[in-house]
């Protein structure tokens, strides 16, 4: 794993699993270990929207958007859930490169 995960990190979900709506929940099986994961309704969406590469400050901005939160928390808690998915090799993760 790389260092941490900042603003300007680009996270995109790994290859290697499968992953299944469960009427607003997402369950993430790695197919490698054969472990299963659960998200949550907001982690479901972060989810969704990391299918493709995008920069932390984007999705947060997306979220800032749909939900009702404080934008210190929702950083907060949107890195710590993508730290804990890189972690366990559900998403990569690359520094945002300079133009």
């Amino acid at each position: 794993m790389k260092g941490a995960i900042g603003e300007r990190s680009v996270v995109v979900a790994a290859e290697g699993q499968v992953s299944s709506d469960l009427g607003g929940e997402v369950a993430i099986l790695e197919l490698e270990a054969g472990v299963y994961y659960g998200l949550d309704e907001v982690g479901a969406r972060i989810w969704s929207l990391i299918q493709e590469p995008r920069s932390v400050d984007e999705v947060r901005d997306i979220l800032l958007e749909e939900y009702e939160v404080e934008p210190e928390r929702c950083q907060h808690d949107l890195i710590a859930l993508l730290q804990r998915l890189a972690e366990e090799g559900l998403v990569k993760v690359e520094d945002e490169k300079s133009a």
